[in-house]
């Protein structure tokens, strides 16, 4: 086989959103092992709300700039992230910098409270189930008992079956599975935030709402007092965290993930834990053993069967048609308006398969806000070869896949170039 054969091929921009979920991930490893660590004579409530409240001045621009669109949100989305500033934001970060400072006592090793973080994706589907209804897959439940048990051994090998003989109360391990259950629990609501606003708009209410939080439980906790204790190395540092593993690498990863796909993402994270074990081996003489590795190897199987077997749903939904401005007819491509707007998946346009009296059909979905014409939220659906009057009706909608991101357009006229170059995408792929 020649070595032409052998060569990856990467669609535009695949190369540099891989490189840059890796990146993301190792900023996150040398936080754990290398940073964060440096905070730990003060407490941990402390260092959190110092960090967010940082990286909330250097966000605070995106609030104004994305206002028009903030100020629309509904009151479930307001409720979304105020549970992804609560869980993702002030718990999760809380309890795995604790996780981190048990881990300089020796409790546990800096790369298993990382390892550990792979139990996000169970908690996440397993309350989606819970709080949102979602069916689950049989399989799930089997892989998930298969990754609680591995991480058990990862954890407290050293104890082997002696469950009751562990400290809970005061365990690095804990620590780290209350992040992990925390930031888990996030994702379930961070999904419909971040489907319907710009990331970048997100991580700017989200650490604003978290500081605000982080603010009240320091002056409960009392740990506002050691706030004359944070060194000017320390200042530093935590610049340094905001800028890399706090906002710097949330924007990072955002980049890397609209530009590869969902399933390249779940294997490109696994860098994180494998930075993490190869640093931690390196500097700090810390290693697995037998059977922590074989805990591993089972606990990263169910992390990828699980994350496979969340995005196996189809997306079908139905909607009634209902009045809109008129502007798709007038540009020569007319659509029927539906009153759902609450879907959770990411804005954009989408190729879908439309059913009405019992007959099937092609066509394009919109579901975004409609920036050439300032308008609100809006989902929209463009049927190929159909002229009927459908308002009032029901239509039900499978989504196929996704085309392209939304775009802001200058004038109608790039829009109607836009949805011809969409139409023909239709056409020639697949879906």
């Amino acid at each position: 086989m020649s070595a032409s054969n052998l060569r990856l091929k990467f669609k535009p921009g695949q190369l540099a959103g891989s490189v840059a979920i890796m990146l993301a991930a190792l900023f996150w490893s040398i936080d754990g092992l290398f940073i964060r660590p440096q905070f730990y004579v003060l407490p941990a409530e402390l260092v959190v709300m110092l960090e967010h409240l940082l990286g909330f001045i250097v966000l605070s621009p995106f609030v104004f700039i994305f206002w028009p669109k903030i100020k629309t949100l509904s009151h479930k989305s307001w409720l979304a992230l105020g549970w992804v500033s609560l869980f993702g934001g002030l718990i999760g970060t809380v309890f795995i910098t604790k996780a981190f400072f048990a881990a300089m006592d020796g409790e546990v090793s800096f790369a298993t409270v990382v390892i550990l973080q792979k139990l996000q994706p169970i908690f996440a589907l397993l309350l989606a189930r819970l709080i949102l209804g979602e069916r689950l897959p049989k399989k799930f439940y089997g892989w998930a008992i298969a990754a609680i048990a591995a991480s058990y051994f990862i954890a407290f090998a050293n104890l082997g079956a002696d469950f009751w003989g562990i400290d809970w109360l005061h365990n690095g391990a804990l620590f780290a599975f209350i992040a992990a259950f925390a930031f888990g629990s996030s994702t379930v609501f961070g999904k419909r935030i971040s489907n319907h606003l710009d990331y970048k708009a997100v991580a700017a209410l989200r650490f604003g709402l978290t500081s605000i939080l982080a603010i009240i439980l320091v002056l409960v906790s009392g740990s506002f007092g050691s706030l004359p204790l944070v060194s000017i190395k320390q200042w530093s540092l935590l610049g340094l965290i905001v800028l890399t593993s706090g906002a710097g690498s949330m924007f990072i990863y955002y980049f890397g993930l609209r530009r590869v796909p969902a399933s390249a993402a779940t294997i490109l994270e696994l860098f994180w834990p494998f930075s993490a074990l190869v640093l931690d081996y390196i500097f700090n003489h810390n290693y697995l053993n037998w059977m922590q590795l074989t805990a591993l190897a089972v606990l990263l199987l169910a992390f990828y069967k699980i994350s496979i077997l969340g995005r196996t749903k189809k997306i079908i939904f139905s909607g009634k048609v209902i009045h809109g401005q008129g502007r798709g007819k007038l540009l020569g491509y007319p659509t029927a308006n539906l009153d759902k707007t609450d879907l959770d998946i990411v804005h954009g346009v989408y190729a879908v398969k439309i059913m009405f009296d019992n007959r099937s059909y092609s066509g394009l979905m919109h579901f975004g806000f409609k920036d050439v014409f300032k308008e609100e939220v809006s989902l929209e659906i463009l049927i190929v070869d159909f002229s009927s009057d459908i308002y009032g009706e029901n239509l039900q909608v499978e989504v196929l896949g996704k085309i392209r991101e939304l775009e802001k357009f200058a004038t109608p006229e790039l829009l109607v170039e836009a949805i011809k170059k969409d139409l023909e995408s239709l056409k020639n792929q697949a879906y």
